[in-house]
């Protein structure tokens, strides 16, 4: 490999980099694809590799069995068909799991416990996560959206607008 052409990947697999948190960068609402999905839910290294093999055109059937290989394309065809709609249509819906937030929209910027003692005593949680930070003009920060895991199962989700 030339010194020009391993430059231009190393180029491009930042570029691919940046991308891989695209999660973010989309509005809320609108289809994702099955591929987004996959994304969703590979870790860090995980992600470079598959966007390595996306940027050096690898075929189709070698990205496949890595996503196999991972467990990540299992892991989407044992969600039920209401759950697979739903995340393909960026909808998170009451009763999800973490998990299946996590393929919908990606890993929060934001996770808060937010048990109430008496609730901790009864060992159940609490958990927020907050998606799509905004700054404001005068102190602080908000976010377009937010959901509330109770004992691991969404309880509700809050858009601001």
């Amino acid at each position: 490999m030339t010194a020009a052409r391993r430059v231009s990947l190393v180029v491009l697999l930042l570029a691919a980099g940046l991308c891989a948190g695209c999660s973010r960068g989309w509005r809320w609402g609108g289809r994702q694809t099955r591929r987004d999905v996959y994304v969703n839910l590979m870790t860090p290294v995980q992600r470079s590799k598959y966007l390595f093999m996306e940027a050096a055109r690898r075929p189709v059937s070698l990205r496949m069995a890595y996503l196999q290989g991972i467990g990540v394309y299992q892991t989407w065809s044992e969600q039920p068909k209401n759950v697979q709609d739903a995340v393909l249509r960026r909808e998170v819906l009451e009763g999800m799991t973490p998990f299946q937030v996590q393929m919908a929209w990606g890993i929060p910027e934001e996770r808060r416990d937010e048990t109430l003692p008496a609730e901790r005593a009864a060992d159940h949680s609490r958990i927020i996560w907050e998606y799509g930070i905004r700054t404001q003009k005068v102190g602080g920060s908000s976010y377009e959206r937010s959901v509330c895991f109770f004992d691991d199962q969404v309880l509700w989700v809050r858009s601001s607008g």
